[in-house]
């Protein structure tokens, strides 16, 4: 999906601070407020814009012990179907992907200590007919965000 560069903008602004209003959004790109005001509702109308969210402090929350989860399943579809339900209803399961290569899900896990990581990799090879887990705790982050930079037009759109 392309977007010209003032969408380009206004999606920057908004992954950094999602409560920007429109009249500060507005002033940043140089346009009027209706105009900014009909190009957020254009970006959330074509699915670009999925919602908005708070960011939270997990260790304030009582969740400090982030893991990722590598998982290698039965290649039955059960099994790939059990790991989306256990992921839909778990909530400490932050992140699920389906990838290619030696493993066959990575998920992101945030527990309050090692007791729970514990409880949730029981319930994951419980349910998910696991072959193979491996869990890697995270001791510290250098970078964490969801912020996803538009692909730049192509040359000669």
């Amino acid at each position: 999906m392309v977007v010209d560069e003032i969408d380009r903008k206004i999606l920057e602004m908004l992954q950094g601070n999602a409560k920007l209003s429109n009249a500060e959004l507005a002033e940043a790109v140089g346009l009027n407020v209706s105009s900014v005001h009909e190009r957020v509702k254009k970006l959330e109308r074509k699915g670009i814009i999925t919602g908005y969210v708070a960011v939270v402090d997990a260790q304030k929350l009582g969740k400090p012990l982030l893991a990722f989860i590598r998982l290698t399943v039965n290649p039955h579809d059960a099994a790939r179907s059990t790991i989306g339900e256990l992921c839909s209803s778990e909530p400490d399961i932050l992140e699920c992907h389906n990838v290619a290569g030696e493993d066959c899900f990575i998920l992101k896990v945030r527990a309050e200590g090692p007791k729970q990581l514990e409880r949730l990799l029981a319930a994951v090879r419980g349910t998910t007919e696991a072959n193979r887990s491996i869990t890697n705790i995270v001791l510290s982050t250098r970078k964490e965000s969801s912020r996803i930079a538009p692909a730049p037009p192509e040359q000669g759109d």
